[in-house]
């Protein structure tokens, strides 16, 4: 776990930058609780009082960002405190509770959260295979940084960007891969980069994630995947969740609900047709998965597209 070096009162730069994004996230989440801004992917949170909420599950990599208040992350037996002089990393998909804490309603739990996709996080790890540093073995799937300026500037202009729809489409994925290239730059990041080791590994794993995208209506499975990039089912299976930080099948799940979310907001279509359409055998798996990622039920997402 990274050593952490709280923002000092003498850090003009830390403390400006930390304002700055807590009037940002205060703008834009007036209502209690849970706020999409680029659903499901950068979330904000504001609560009043002490509240314990529940992420049924990551995906990626995911940052958290806690601007006021307090929060306890409970994973895996363990315990994380994090607080605005640290930033929170998840480095792969996972159930964890988080408690807000040290809150009143004039002075609410602010934060931030933005998951990185499996396919940018695996394009950005190869990029960065020969950065060098140490690697050490995976203990703990989450890891605490200290407080950037730097990186709260990147964030004040990644939510800047909802602003402008052209902003939005051309300039925000910029600065979200700029995000995370320094989160995984950092010397607690060694072990997530160990896991692109192997180059050429790297490569034949981003190349079985497009086959997915390109085929994801299709029946497949570990097996099949693995033939179609020259590897072992098991050693596929192995270096698919060390590059992409999530396993063959949740992705080809991801996908699959990503294309139906797509679909539900463009046209309005039933769930039940969505779901086989997109290559769920039954509605209603499609049902709950969808609502454990997205927070609603499909049928709610296409009643508010057609209204």
């Amino acid at each position: 776990m990274a050593t952490i070096a709280p923002i000092r009162r003498s850090d003009p730069n830390a403390e400006e930058a930390l304002e700055r994004l807590r009037q940002q996230v205060d703008d834009l989440a007036p209502a209690e609780g849970h706020t999409g801004i680029m659903s499901p992917d950068l979330c904000i949170y504001r609560f009043s009082q002490p509240s314990t909420f529940r992420k049924t599950a990551t995906f990626g990599v995911t940052l958290g960002v806690v601007l006021q208040g307090t929060k306890t992350l409970r994973v895996g037996g363990h315990e994380l405190n994090v607080d605005p002089t640290r930033l929170l990393v998840i480095t792969r998909d996972l159930e964890h509770e988080s408690i807000a804490a040290n809150v009143s309603p004039h002075r609410p739990y602010l934060s931030l959260s933005v998951c990185f996709g499996p396919e940018r996080v695996a394009k950005a790890l190869l990029a960065l295979s020969e950065a060098g540093g140490p690697t050490t073995r995976e203990t703990m799937p989450a890891f605490l940084l200290p407080f950037d300026p730097q990186l709260a500037d990147a964030l004040g202009r990644l939510l800047n960007t909802f602003g402008d729809p052209l902003d939005r489409k051309l300039v925000a994925p910029l600065v979200l891969d700029e995000i995370l290239y320094r989160l995984l730059r950092s010397d607690a990041a060694a072990a997530v980069r160990s896991g692109v080791s192997q180059a050429a590994d790297a490569t034949r794993i981003l190349e079985s994630m497009s086959f997915i995208r390109d085929n994801h209506t299709q029946a497949l499975s570990v097996e099949n995947l693995a033939h179609q990039v020259a590897m072992s089912a098991s050693h596929f299976a192995h270096r698919f969740r060390a590059v992409a930080r999530i396993s063959p099948m949740r992705y080809l799940r991801e996908v699959r609900l990503e294309r139906a979310r797509d679909l539900l907001l463009q046209d309005g279509s039933r769930a039940g047709e969505v779901a086989i359409q997109v290559g769920f055998e039954s509605p209603a798996h499609f049902t709950r998965e969808f609502k454990r990622r997205y927070g609603l039920p499909p049928s709610r997402l296409r009643h508010s597209s057609a209204t």
